[in-house]
């Protein structure tokens, strides 16, 4: 009778255990998504506000075509920034001369993301959170631009979670 009294508090404990680890870990995602960026007619930032579980950070986060000289979309910069300064990027300035791992190219792309210096999987921090981005797929093409390669989709999975 007592082994199975303490058979039934060892079962309790980890089914207790299990579910305080699964929480703890649930508020430590604040956002987690699979976005399809797409050019179109009329290229457009993709953006949202992501919110810590607690409510204190708050973030905006946004994906930004770049255009080159012949209309189409060269680059693609992700963006995290504090909502008092929407368009200051936490992740760093880019530079026309020097590549920024938070700065997608049309080269990158081409090439493949195996050949990248910076990868398909990049992890970035700023303040309290850490931003991880996943590069899924790209679509290249000469819609809208006369260069003839030029993105016209982009796939990544977005997270961000805290430090």
């Amino acid at each position: 009778m007592r082994l199975m009294c303490i058979r039934g508090r060892l079962i309790s404990f980890c089914i207790v255990l299990a579910l305080c680890s699964v929480q703890a870990e649930g508020r430590d995602l604040w956002f987690k998504k699979q976005i399809t960026w797409q050019a179109g007619n009329q290229p457009q930032v993709w953006e949202t506000v992501i919110v810590s579980p607690n409510g204190k950070e708050r973030f905006r986060l946004a994906l930004l075509p770049l255009w080159c000289v012949e209309g189409g979309i060269s680059k693609i910069e992700i963006l995290l920034a504090s909502p008092d300064r929407p368009d200051k990027n936490l992740l760093g300035f880019q530079r026309d001369d020097a590549p920024e791992p938070f700065v997608i190219t049309v080269e990158e792309l081409q090439a493949g993301m195996k050949k990248s210096r910076f990868g398909a999987n990049r992890t970035f921090n700023a303040r309290d959170a850490k931003l991880k981005i996943k590069i899924l797929d790209s679509r290249l093409g000469e819609e809208n631009c006369k260069c003839g390669k030029c993105i016209q989709e982009f796939t990544a999975e977005l997270s961000v979670q805290s430090k």
